[in-house]
């Protein structure tokens, strides 16, 4: 069985052949200017995870705050450059990796893919390299993090059972990079995968975008999908819910 739920922001548990990874960890009610606008689910063995996949170093994705709730023991694979911020939060079992490098985590491999997406932080102010994920186990699950579209995204077409793609940012508006619920949906085309799950939205806000719908960038972009990519199914998940594949 493979089971996905949609924690909140990039923060997605994906279970399957007895191993338990976490997207890009977010566990707290506030990061910089943005606070925590969805209630925070209870979710069972979500600070037990057999691994964490981080996608690039920007503050909301690699929340070091967020990294200290796990057992110092949690593997984390991360791009390169980066390792010494996850020792920092106690996590001693680090992989650096980039495009093309294969791991193995309990049961399945992880399969790390390019992004298009300055992966720099805002201390100690260096840049890095943004990264996806595939998870091949029983099902296939690609995690793009944060990237704006390219055609590379084609080389994983027809090979995926699942895709979490980022829908959205702190406003209507976002720079290149990032991926808004039109170019979602082309990727999803290009992709080609049986779902898609769009991650990315509804869960923080800054200020000035706290009186928007939540749901907006999802629902926008679950309509554009169903026009750009009709073979795959969309699947809006609030945070908390799952989604499970073979169940038994």
């Amino acid at each position: 069985m493979t089971r996905i739920t949609f924690v909140g922001h990039s923060t997605v548990l994906v279970e399957t052949a007895d191993t338990r990874l976490l997207t890009d960890p977010l566990l707290r009610g506030r990061v910089m200017h943005l606070r925590r606008i969805a209630p925070f689910p209870f979710v069972a063995g979500l600070i037990d995870p057999d691994a964490v996949l981080i996608s690039h170093a920007h503050l909301d994705h690699l929340d070091l705050p967020s990294l200290r709730r796990l057992p110092s023991s949690t593997r984390v694979v991360l791009p390169r450059g980066w390792a010494r911020l996850a020792r920092r939060a106690g996590l001693h079992d680090v992989a650096e990796v980039e495009p093309g490098d294969r791991i193995a985590v309990g049961r399945v491999h992880v399969l790390a893919t390019a992004a298009r997406h300055d992966g720099h932080r805002v201390l100690p102010g260096r840049t890095g390299e943004a990264l996806g994920y595939v998870v091949e186990g029983p099902r296939r699950v690609y995690f793009a993090g944060d990237t704006d579209l390219f055609d590379g995204m084609r080389d994983l077409a027809g090979r995926l059972d699942v895709a979490l793609l980022p829908v959205s940012g702190w406003g209507r508006r976002l720079p290149a990079g990032h991926l808004d619920p039109e170019r979602a949906a082309r990727a999803v085309a290009l992709l080609r995968p049986r779902y898609a799950i769009p991650i990315h939205w509804g869960t923080f806000a800054a200020p000035r975008s706290r009186r928007e719908s939540p749901e907006r960038a999802a629902r926008e972009f679950a309509r554009l999908a169903a026009a750009h990519a009709p073979h795959a199914e969309v699947r809006v998940l609030l945070p908390g819910e799952q989604m499970i594949l073979d169940r038994a």
